[in-house]
């Protein structure tokens, strides 16, 4: 079975995603909402890697609470997507782990030097059907 970790803010997003990854794939699907999550988890994750690593670009720190820690200096929103992909990539235990980063904004808006290496970009659209189609082709290439 596909293991895919999910980091989406947007719940609503989120839910529709994780349908959409666990219909086409058969997918067993874990998700979180922030970049404070992804780095909290980290160990657990490399742990036990995802096969596919889908990340939105621009995620907020925390889910909103009065508990939550405040953002480090570096935790701007539109690149913590970045962040937590450049994180499996730098990891031995993670480096292996396909990353589909998966925004609203066009690859455009982004420096090339910013994108990991090993990662496909997915511009969001409302069918999700680019989305399965990167994850497809990332399977493929792996078992070439």
């Amino acid at each position: 079975m596909l293991k895919i970790l999910l980091v989406e803010d947007d719940h609503l997003q989120c839910d529709y995603v994780r349908q959409a990854l666990t219909n086409a794939f058969e997918a067993q699907v874990t998700t979180m909402t922030c970049e404070s999550e992804f780095r909290r988890d980290f160990e657990s994750i490399a742990a036990d890697p995802p096969d596919v690593a889908v990340l939105d670009i621009m995620l907020r720190w925390a889910s909103p609470s009065r508990d939550a820690n405040p953002a480090p200096e570096d935790a701007t929103p539109y690149h913590a997507g970045l962040r937590c992909a450049k994180a499996l990539s730098a990891d031995p235990r993670t480096q292996d782990v396909k990353i589909v980063l998966y925004s609203v904004l066009p690859k455009e808006d982004f420096a090339a030097s910013l994108l990991p290496e090993n990662a496909a970009y997915v511009v969001k659209e409302p069918d999700c059907q680019n989305l399965i189609d990167a994850v497809t082709d990332l399977e493929a290439s792996a078992a070439n």
